[in-house]
């Protein structure tokens, strides 16, 4: 196998020459590359001299409303403060009312809480409790005497005439049952008891009419016990032969 032969520097040097040139150009693109991507990274970080008026009307619309949204709510902060303040107190004055007695008497309805009907005072409520209790009683007493007096006005007397009345029926029921008692005996002792009833028709009509109604049923039993008895004893009597 032949071995070859190198070259001559003369007849190398048009090609080596020709690799640095070559070189040489790709050096030259690379570089006008790297330059345009700065200058373009550049032009991207430039502000636009059109943004930098609404960035800053942005930004000074963004600090008035801070500022305004703080003041608002520092406003509600003292505005809450004095709220519980205020409610604290309310509180703490009620309590102190409640526990305290009054130091007058209290003339007409007692003060209530808001809206109820619950005294604020614990002293105040006994006394419209007895003031209903009151009333109450007055107005029952005026019925127990209405109601009494329509029943007297029922009546046809008053109530000593309506007693008297009634004794007397009473007494005249005894008189006519003693008489008609009396009577009996004489009939079962076999007087004549003719004579008597004439002289009671000419004195007093009205009790021998009066003598022929039926007596009771306990004076009817104390004839027919009284009866019997004086038969009885009449049975022991001799006749008389005359």
């Amino acid at each position: 196998m032949a071995r070859r032969r190198p070259l001559s520097p003369a007849e190398g040097a048009p090609s080596s020459r020709r690799g640095q040139i070559k070189e040489r150009g790709n050096d030259d693109e690379n570089g006008n590359t790297e330059s345009q991507q700065i200058l373009a990274v550049g032009s991207l970080l430039k502000k636009p001299k059109h943004d930098d008026k609404e960035m800053q009307q942005f930004r000074t619309t963004v600090a008035t409303e801070r500022k305004r949204m703080k003041q608002l709510l520092d406003q509600r902060v003292r505005q809450a403060e004095k709220e519980e303040s205020r409610r604290r107190t309310e509180i703490a004055s009620t309590i102190v009312n409640a526990l305290q007695k009054p130091s007058r008497a209290v003339q007409g309805d007692a003060p209530t809480f808001a809206g109820t009907t619950i005294a604020e005072n614990s002293a105040y409520t006994p006394v419209p409790g007895l003031l209903a209790a009151s009333a109450g009683l007055i107005a029952e007493y005026e019925r127990l005497d209405d109601m009494v007096t329509n029943m007297q006005d029922d009546q046809a007397g008053s109530l000593a005439e309506t007693w008297t009345q009634d004794l007397q029926e009473a007494e005249t029921q005894l008189k006519l049952g003693a008489r008609v008692a009396l009577r009996n005996v004489k009939k079962v002792l076999g007087a004549d008891v003719e004579d008597e009833l004439k002289q009671e028709k000419d004195g007093d009509e009205d009790m021998a009419n009066e003598g022929e109604h039926e007596l009771n049923f306990e004076l009817n039993d104390s004839l027919r016990y009284a009866e019997r008895g004086v038969r009885r004893m009449v049975k022991g009597i001799p006749t008389d032969e005359r």
